[in-house]
């Protein structure tokens, strides 16, 4: 592995190209912004890309819109043409509300299994002989922390998301040899469009933030950008088959929470 400095001065994907699935809003428009305002040449796939076309430009980086729905099984030749150094598989969602394993329709898993993970092995697979062949590359998948707790309700969503995880630790020990960096996020109580946390929490509640996380929250699409940023960038060299958890404390706290009068409960309803 060659020498490189730690810290080099000025933009940090100066020169690079980057796709990134569902850049259109909240954490997708955010890595865009954040990876165009360090200088990449960003193209962004989404069914409505254009919510991330603002961004400071005075690294010369550029964003792109495409607008191509991730479940198609074809992949535009637009996204392959661009040459990624970096693929951000962004796109996901547990597209119901909760409800039993036991009274799921098959039908749902399928719709699951395509927007959580068919579409990331898809896309992946076609554009790593290009990183293969230019011996070089980052790829950042999100995942979420229900990939690692249970979410009851949306048993098959964290199953596919625990199989992101998965894959994305045997990906990285697969292609490390080729210089490619395969990593992941796990985003937990981020402000998304999923989870509007500023409409959805009643003013009341936004008191109990600092019982929910121990960093309290909500936490906002650029936590995720500025960890995504990092994992893009060279300052990540030696990091492969990793999971980051920007989540406020959620996963690492495992349930328990302050109490205001001191020390820790599991059992919030009266911390």
């Amino acid at each position: 592995m060659p020498h490189l400095m730690p810290f080099t001065p000025g933009a940090m994907l100066a020169g690079r190209r980057a796709v990134v699935t569902g850049g259109g809003a909240a954490i997708g428009a955010a890595i865009a912004r954040a990876f165009a305002a360090h200088g990449a040449d960003v193209l962004v796939a989404d069914l409505e890309p254009n919510g991330s076309l603002e961004f400071d430009s005075s690294a010369g980086g550029s964003i792109t819109a495409l607008e191509w729905d991730v479940r198609a099984t074809t992949c535009p030749p637009e996204i392959v043409e661009h040459r990624p150094d970096v693929l951000v598989n962004n796109v996901g969602h547990y597209l119901r509300p909760p409800h039993t394993f036991a009274t799921n329709a098959p039908s749902l898993w399928d719709d699951l299994h395509e927007i959580n993970f068919a579409h990331v092995l898809r896309l992946t697979q076609e554009l790593l002989p290009g990183m293969i062949e230019r011996r070089g590359g980052s790829i950042i998948n999100l995942t979420t922390v229900e990939a690692h707790r249970a979410i009851p309700g949306h048993t098959v969503y964290s199953a596919y998301k625990a199989a992101l995880t998965q894959f994305t630790r045997s990906l990285a020990a697969e292609v490390g040899p080729s210089g490619i960096r395969v990593n992941a996020i796990a985003p937990d109580l981020i402000e998304s469009v999923q989870v509007p946390y500023a409409t959805l929490i009643p003013e009341e509640d936004r008191p109990l933030w600092p019982n929910w996380s121990p960093l309290g929250g909500p936490g906002q699409p650029d936590d995720v950008a500025g960890v995504a940023l990092f994992l893009a960038s060279d300052l990540s060299r030696f990091v492969t088959g990793g999971t980051v958890h920007v989540d406020g404390g959620t996963h690492a706290a495992g349930g328990w929470v302050p109490r205001g009068s001191g020390g820790w409960t599991n059992r919030p309803r009266n911390p």
